[in-house]
């Protein structure tokens, strides 16, 4: 081929590249400048809209420009008064205005937004909006709504506004004197939000075995601004404390909660959940002060509604007290336990303010009744034998944790017919018998791979909890870190002898994958999971090469992997793997959920009975409405 030819079969080919699909009418209609980095559509000479496509792991093609989130990317940053009004705020300013401001009037205010930011699928950044266009006036208010376009930034931090509430307690007074020009109630808050989480040394920037001062913070920031799907959260509640101790009942160590509850407080437990689910509804339909007469609509005798209030509210000045009695060293930025024992304030003349729903919620149908059953309430006898007998009601709520997660794992895996691929602690401990042998609650046979689990119902402690310096939080994760010893010699036994286990011979590849399953939730994030890997590997724990890193998670989060099975989504091994190879590898399974994968999973179907269960000594109590229905109808919770 002579230099000629081979030019005229070069361009040939240039036309079909540029042109060969276009129609004929068009090929000369137009002028078209290829140039490089203009990609184009193959056969004509439209700009390629996407114009560069990367292949995942998971052989789903994506758009080049396409990146998935860091870690970062999901932190959201309030705004400062600097940004709001221009200027910075006197570090004086919140306590010289609450001396001008009347107590109820600070709480009424707090209550106003913590109420807002909890209601059941509330969108934090359209309650920022809403509260922007109140609070402010132009040329403020377009400031702010301007700076809130950018999703990642908040105005309303319910820290400060708790905050300010517990400031108040020590500094506001119950009314003014008369001629005393009012405070600046709205200055105060931005004020504090203005000075939390300034440290004075925030310790090292490299994670390694220890969280140091910022990732202290960190860890308490994202405990106290969890928050939990009400649905299940309530759902929750009746399947551990109402239904499976009943069907467990006679079972070794298991007692009924609910008549250790009454005979430990003297209150029925359908009472507890009556008068605090109705002040929630009412809550939920947008008021957080009721009125104390509106609470005679239950049908539940007088003594025991008051002896409810009793135990979860207390009047103004048994606040202060309490707030003023926190020990110095234990007042952090996190501390709240006066507002988490006591969630209802009793305001004069006979009404009743939830400063914020979620500490209700908790307080009622969480952990927290453990509390009233170990510490009674004062002047009712105790039940002969209490300590044994409340150590025996918390042994068996944290048994029947393990139970529901282990149903929540079948769940999942489906495995309800003949062919096992969940095996419990049960038939683990008959498979591996040697002295000595350390065993998980739960494996499960993927192919390939088994996910071998613990569960555990350790929460972190108050001073981990709420950033008290000192070793709280590394000595609760090195008990974590105890629990992994359970699942490393587990995994060495299956690597051993699985037949042992399965009645099988292994294939000739296996891996396995660690899974920490912590129901009451524990803060997963890149400080956390980083010091814990780090202090496993110290230990030699979950190290060989055919071992992945391990993951935690909570119950919601197992719970949104059954969701996403029931819509037939990825399964739980996919998810954890896909966790494992994405931009958010050390951030919580949620994150990666909701982020990478863009997935909202819907709660599990069988949910629906259990929140009916849930509400039901609510749906008692509460007056039938003339047309038969219940008045809970339309205030059931959807989020």
């Amino acid at each position: 081929m002579d230099a000629g030819d081979y030019l005229a079969q070069q361009i040939e080919a240039m036309r079909q590249m540029l042109a060969d699909t276009e129609p004929a009418s068009l090929r000369t209609s137009y002028l078209a400048d290829p140039s490089a980095g203009n990609p184009v559509l193959q056969g004509s000479t439209a700009t390629a809209l996407v114009p560069r496509w990367n292949e995942r792991s998971s052989g789903l093609w994506v758009p080049a420009s396409f990146q998935e989130p860091a870690p970062i990317d999901l932190t959201a940053v309030y705004l400062t008064p600097e940004e709001i009004f221009g200027f910075q705020l006197p570090a004086d300013y919140t306590r010289r205005q609450l001396l001008r401001l009347p107590l109820e009037g600070v709480l009424r205010f707090c209550a106003l937004a913590l109420n807002a930011l909890a209601v059941p699928g509330a969108s934090v950044s359209e309650v920022d909006q809403q509260f922007a266009d109140r609070l402010f006036k132009e040329p403020i208010r377009g400031r702010v709504l301007n700076l809130l376009r950018d999703e990642t930034r908040r105005l309303l931090v319910p820290q400060a506004f708790m905050l300010l509430a517990r400031m108040a307690m020590e500094a506001s007074p119950d009314t003014l004197p008369e001629g005393t020009c009012q405070g600046d109630v709205l200055g105060a808050f931005f004020a504090v939000a203005q000075t939390t989480g300034v440290l004075p040394d925030s310790g090292p920037t490299i994670i390694g075995d220890r969280p140091g001062t910022l990732g202290r913070e960190i860890i308490a920031n994202q405990h106290f601004n969890h928050n939990w799907s009400v649905a299940g959260f309530l759902a929750r509640y009746a399947r551990r404390w109402l239904q499976l101790p009943a069907e467990h009942r006679g079972e070794p160590g298991i007692v009924d909660l609910g008549e250790v509850y009454r005979d430990c407080t003297g209150i029925q437990f359908e009472s507890l959940a009556a008068v605090a689910g109705y002040l929630w509804m009412v809550t939920a339909s947008g008021r957080f002060v009721i009125e104390l007469g509106e609470l005679t609509v239950l049908d539940i005798p007088s003594e025991q509604v008051e002896a409810v209030l009793a135990l979860i509210s207390t009047d103004l000045s048994g606040m202060r007290e309490a707030v003023r009695s926190q020990q110095p060293d234990q007042r952090t930025e996190w501390a709240f336990d006066p507002f988490q024992q006591w969630p209802v304030l009793r305001l004069p003349e006979g009404r009743l303010l939830v400063l914020d729903p979620r500490h209700l919620l908790n307080r009622a149908f969480g952990w927290l009744p453990i509390w009233d059953i170990k510490f009674p309430p004062p002047g009712h006898t105790r039940p002969v034998g209490h300590r044994k007998l409340a150590a025996r009601a918390e042994s068996t709520l944290r048994h029947l944790s393990e139970v529901y997660v282990s149903e929540v794992l079948h769940r999942i895996v489906g495995d309800e017919g003949t062919t096992r691929r969940v095996y419990d602690d049960a038939e683990l401990k008959a498979a591996y018998t040697a002295e000595g042998q350390r065993i998980a609650d739960a494996a499960i046979d993927y192919p390939g791979t088994w996910i071998v689990i613990e569960v555990t119902t350790s929460q972190l402690r108050r001073e981990a909890a709420t950033a008290v310096p000192g070793e709280s939080q590394i000595e609760d994760i090195d008990k974590l870190i105890e629990e992994l010893g359970q699942i490393d010699a587990t995994i060495a036994a299956l690597r051993r002898d699985e037949a042992a286990l399965t009645g099988t011979s292994a294939p000739a590849e296996r891996r396995y994958l660690p899974l920490l399953v912590l129901p009451e939730g524990f803060p997963v994030n890149p400080v956390t999971l980083t010091v814990i890997r780090e202090r496993a590997r110290a230990r030699g724990l979950l190290q060989a090469p055919d071992t992945d890193p391990v993951e935690i998670v909570d119950i919601e989060e197992l719970e949104m992997i059954e969701g996403i099975q029931e819509e037939s989504g990825p399964g739980m091994l996919d998810i954890l793997r896909g966790k494992q190879s994405g931009g958010l590898r050390i951030a919580a399974v949620r994150d990666h959920i909701f982020h990478v994968m863009r997935l909202h999973p819907r709660r599990p179907a069988r949910q629906s009975e259990l929140l009916d269960a849930a509400l039901k000594p609510l749906a008692d109590a509460l007056p039938r409405p003339p047309h038969g229905g219940t008045v809970t109808d339309h205030n059931r919770p959807r989020g």
